[in-house]
């Protein structure tokens, strides 16, 4: 339950070259259904469009890792996220494809623990910005091909 709580507590970040990109396909800072209606998002929260991207970013192996000399922002816990059971995938993946070692961690002091935390967020925020460059590749392509109402779905069908 101490491990949810500290995952729940995190704040992912992206990369601000891909802001433009977040705000085009997702809506930012709520806002009615109605609303998200209007503007023809194709996702409803940048939590979501996020979730996409750690998923697409691990379907490909793609990561992109953020330096300390990035620019990087990040947006809401990740407790807030919803659905639960996608969330709780996003992380039963991070952890399986980090060294991340749960036996262990009931063991450990709270620096060490913190300091693994850490690393699962640092895998999630390197697939979650691969996948925010997948797509802007794609895009850099063919800019016409997001026009297609199944541009997500075949990216992530795509190997």
């Amino acid at each position: 339950m101490i491990l949810k709580h500290k995952f729940g507590k995190l704040k992912p970040r992206y990369l601000t070259t891909f802001e433009p990109l977040l705000k085009k396909y997702a809506q930012f800072g709520g806002g009615s259904v109605e609303d998200k209606f209007y503007k023809a998002k194709a996702f409803s929260n940048v939590y979501e469009f996020y979730l996409y991207c750690f998923f697409l970013g691990l379907n490909r192996n793609k990561k992109l890792e953020i330096t300390e000399t990035d620019k990087a922002k990040g947006f809401w816990e990740i407790e807030n996220w919803k659905p639960v059971d996608l969330v709780e995938q996003l992380f039963v993946c991070a952890i399986g494809e980090s060294d991340f070692d749960m036996v262990e961690v009931e063991h450990m002091e709270e620096p060490q623990i913190k300091s693994e935390v850490s690393k699962v967020l640092r895998l999630i925020e390197d697939y979650a910005n691969g996948g925010l460059l997948t797509i802007q590749q794609e895009l850099d392509e063919d800019e016409e091909s997001a026009m297609d109402d199944l541009f997500f779905v075949r990216l992530l069908a795509e190997e």
